[in-house]
């Protein structure tokens, strides 16, 4: 099934600026109308309409930095009116369309996207991680790296600022080749929920497409799962023991729910690997492994494929 979702995922962003009805969706895919709702809603913590407008606030809000005019953009994505525009946009990302393709102090709000231009910019907002993850600052690279990737890539390497204030960023990499690796992303507190974090994604994404990859990925922390699933991501879970074998975790995934094994190894020698295909919404597989099994380190792992047509 998770084959499935995937296919829905990439014929909306294939069509998000044309009407999509679930009775083409579920042509597409061959199935009945309602099984792709409840489909969906296995994968996913919205319903697939609500998914989809979402989906179309966040990719109008990445045009609004190339400068094109507010009317254009909402005819595109499929509001008529400036008011039913300013209104679905404010509701999800806490501002006016204006105050968000401005970067106008109004309503609370002056935040701008860029990419990171320099190496004291760099220093500037590996500083300020801190406010966004307990992770230590060195836990996806050390400063040496980063300048690395600056330097092959600055323009995967984004953030969010109001004013002078940074207020969240998404740095990605291509170190895994075909898929854009986010190594840190995220937002301070005081700016959650305001459709920052969904920007930041969205036009990290669209450069990644520009430059030929295939998807994103990134492992994600406990209580994340219904960001990400609303973003359009499918979650792999990697469980890995050093006491339990191969086969071992494969009986007990059977006697679970029996979820699609993706792949298994043995990973330097000693750790063994199970990678399953596991709905971001199944929040209790880490507690089973990691608390009434025992010796297992779970993690859960997203990721995004754009599809073939990119």
């Amino acid at each position: 099934m998770t084959a499935v979702y995937y296919k829905i995922i990439q014929y909306i962003d294939m069509h998000i600026k044309d009407e999509i009805s679930i009775t083409e969706i579920a042509d597409m895919v061959g199935y009945s109308a309602n099984h792709v709702y409840k489909l969906f809603s296995v994968y996913s913590s919205q319903p697939i309409m609500e998914y989809i407008r979402r989906r179309r606030l966040y990719c109008a809000a990445g045009e609004m930095y190339t400068g094109r005019k507010l009317y254009d953009i909402a005819l595109d994505y499929g509001f008529e009116t400036p008011a039913g525009f300013y209104k679905a946009f404010k509701s999800v990302h806490g501002c006016s369309p204006s105050a968000f393709k401005n970067n106008i102090k109004k309503e609370g709000v002056n935040m701008f996207i860029d990419h990171v231009k320099s190496i004291e910019e760099l220093d500037a907002i590996l500083a300020f991680w801190p406010e966004v993850s307990s992770f230590p600052i060195d836990h996806e690279g050390s400063r040496e790296e980063w300048i690395e990737r600056w330097k092959n890539d600055s323009a995967l390497l984004l953030y969010a600022k109001e004013g002078e204030k940074f207020c969240g960023f998404a740095w990605g990499y291509g170190a895994l080749g075909q898929y854009v690796n986010i190594a840190m992303d995220g937002v301070s507190p005081e700016y959650k929920n305001k459709g920052i974090h969904e920007a930041l994604l969205v036009e990290l994404e669209k450069r990644a497409k520009q430059r030929g990859y295939f998807g994103l990925v990134l492992g994600i922390l406990d209580g994340a799962e219904e960001f990400y699933a609303k973003m359009g991501f499918v979650g792999r879970t990697l469980i890995q023991s050093e006491k339990y074998s191969i086969d071992d975790l494969l009986a007990f995934n059977k006697k679970d729910k029996n979820y699609e094994v993706s792949l298994t190894r043995v990973h330097e020698g000693h750790i063994n690997q199970l990678w399953l295909n596991v709905p971001l919404m199944d929040k209790r597989l880490k507690k089973k492994y990691t608390e009434e099994i025992g010796d297992c380190w779970v993690q859960i792992i997203v990721n995004k494929e754009f599809g073939s047509n990119q």
